[in-house]
């Protein structure tokens, strides 16, 4: 969704902008170039990996460009920590870049077979083998139910705890291949699906630190700088909803949520689930 996020966020020559989920900086390259590389950028991003990528493909645009190793849940400590002043505009894109998705070392699909990790962070303490393979039956129950939605999470908890006994579940192409043995394909989207994206969300504590990066990003906005977010998920799509209606500081530039057209979903497959919300700060 480029040409929404550039027409929404409306980015200025001179202007500063957060991309709070770099990746491999495809935002931020498309941001420069619409600005004539004379925006500046915070790129954020937890995952190192993402960060070298952007090094790499921003490298043109070095001079416009402050790359921060951290997650976008500190982001009103990072504006404070490179006395950055009057933030413009921020971007969250909650996605994954297909980089990411098709990194085997990084465990967080299942195309490329990979050990089980799912951290953004390599040195966060707990991992997806870790919930896969030590946690009770219960918590694992309680984490697809809760982060995947999932009506068979207890069914699909038992089956987890069940083939542990027999082997550690080492890799994704593993746990995959379980979750497939008993459920069924719903059109184009692979049984392990929701699996694979309530454990991510768990090992991550993806919503909370949305929330806290959502209420950062209020206090470092100057007055009408825009924030818009693009979500994949439902519980994702909640919180931003809730937080933009609810504060007294922004206001919603739409009503209704934004979605990719049939043209975009043909051409990214991935964007069929995307949701983007834009607020303006209040003058």
């Amino acid at each position: 969704m480029v040409k929404q996020v550039l027409e929404y966020l409306n980015p200025q020559e001179g202007g500063m902008y957060i991309d709070a989920t770099c990746g491999s900086g495809h935002h931020a390259r498309a941001i420069l170039e619409y600005t004539d590389g004379k925006a500046k950028i915070i790129c954020i991003d937890k995952d190192p990996r993402a960060i070298l990528r952007a090094k790499k493909y921003l490298e043109q645009f070095s001079d416009s460009v402050i790359f921060v190793n951290d997650g976008f849940e500190n982001i009103e400590q990072i504006v404070k920590r490179i006395n950055a002043e009057r933030i413009s505009g921020i971007l969250f894109d909650l996605g994954f870049s297909s980089e990411q998705i098709s990194d085997s070392e990084a465990g967080f699909g299942f195309r490329q077979d990979g050990m089980l990790d799912m951290r953004f962070n390599p040195e966060s303490p707990v991992s997806a083998y870790d919930v896969v393979n030590s946690y009770p039956e219960y918590e694992i129950k309680r984490i697809l139910f809760e982060y995947g939605e999932m009506k068979d999470a207890e069914k699909i908890a038992h089956l987890i705890c069940e083939e542990r006994k027999k082997r550690p579940i080492r890799t994704t192409r593993q746990l995959a291949d379980l979750i497939a043995s008993c459920r069924k394909k719903r059109g184009n989207i692979h049984p392990a699906t929701q699996v694979f994206q309530a454990i991510r969300i768990y090992v991550n504590n993806e919503l909370e630190n949305l929330k806290s990066g959502l209420n950062g990003a209020l206090k470092v906005l100057m007055p009408g700088g825009r924030i818009v977010v693009i979500s994949y998920h439902s519980l994702e799509d909640r919180i931003v909803k809730k937080f933009m209606k609810s504060s007294n500081k922004l206001r919603m530039l739409f009503k209704k949520v934004i979605v990719p057209d049939q043209m975009e979903k043909v051409i990214n497959p991935c964007a069929r689930s995307a949701k983007m919300r834009v607020a303006e700060v209040i003058n």
